[in-house]
């Protein structure tokens, strides 16, 4: 599921078209605020989208959703949400609106955030794929991108990856964030529960060493990274600190 979910193929005028969802995660420092900042994005969607041209393959083209959104969300999006976002770059498609139900991860101020530039790239001859692996296009996208985001001198300037299907995306991500969150407010413990209401969600609980906030909790679906991806984040885990001997949960507020 984790391959198909995020994949979509019809027929425009008698052509097939291939259609793909694609994520860039961006890891925010402390002291910015360019996730889910309107203006920001704006500002920098034009620089954005130049700079993802020259990377991408030829005869690839690209639908960039408005802002780079939080993790919070993304983490939370059922396959449903995951195919309406696919619909929506349909010609013609009249996509109603799907709903969703969003989480708030809790951060210390000096912790950095997660979000991701969210993309449908489709071509007409087969399931879009990544260009060939180039250390200087990689580095030119990331520089690129990080510098158009920059917007507040007095924060450090973001970490970009360069753009990857959502499983391989997602789990980079938050592998990426968790070690940049365990760098600046010290991963103490951390517990993963399995919801039994549903086989798909996975709740990881997380010890930090911050007074202000001593827990926090993030989702994980298993139809987005599929069980490699929840292995990967798991090892990360386990390099940074040990499990709890108890499940703990983030306290109400």
């Amino acid at each position: 599921m984790a391959t198909l979910v995020s994949r979509l193929a019809y027929r425009i005028s008698g052509r097939p078209r291939f259609s793909e969802i694609f994520l860039l995660p961006v890891i925010q420092q402390a002291g910015s605020d360019l996730i889910g900042n309107e203006a920001n994005w704006k500002a920098a969607s034009f620089a954005v989208g130049e700079a993802l041209d020259r990377w991408m393959p030829a005869q690839t083209f690209k639908t960039v959703f408005n802002g780079i959104r939080p993790f919070d969300w993304v983490g939370t999006w059922r396959p449903a949400v995951l195919r309406s976002h696919l619909y929506r770059t349909m010609p013609g498609n009249d996509q109603t609106k799907v709903n969703t139900l969003t989480e708030e991860v809790l951060y210390p101020d000096e912790a950095p955030r997660l979000g991701f530039l969210c993309m449908v790239l489709s071509s007409d001859r087969s399931w879009p794929a990544l260009p060939s692996s180039s250390t200087v296009a990689d580095k030119r996208l990331k520089d690129v991108v990080s510098y158009a985001l920059h917007h507040d001198e007095h924060a450090s300037p973001p970490i970009v990856l360069t753009p990857d299907r959502v499983q391989f995306a997602m789990t980079d991500g938050v592998c990426l964030w968790l070690s940049e969150l365990d760098r600046v407010c010290k991963v103490r413990g951390w517990s993963v529960t399995p919801i039994s209401s549903t086989a798909d969600v996975i709740k990881v609980t997380l010890r930090l060493d911050s007074q202000q906030v001593p827990l926090t909790q993030f989702t994980i679906r298993k139809h987005q990274i599929g069980l490699r991806g929840v292995d990967d984040i798991m090892h990360v885990l386990a390099s940074l600190a040990p499990i709890m001997d108890t499940a703990h949960d983030r306290p109400a507020n």
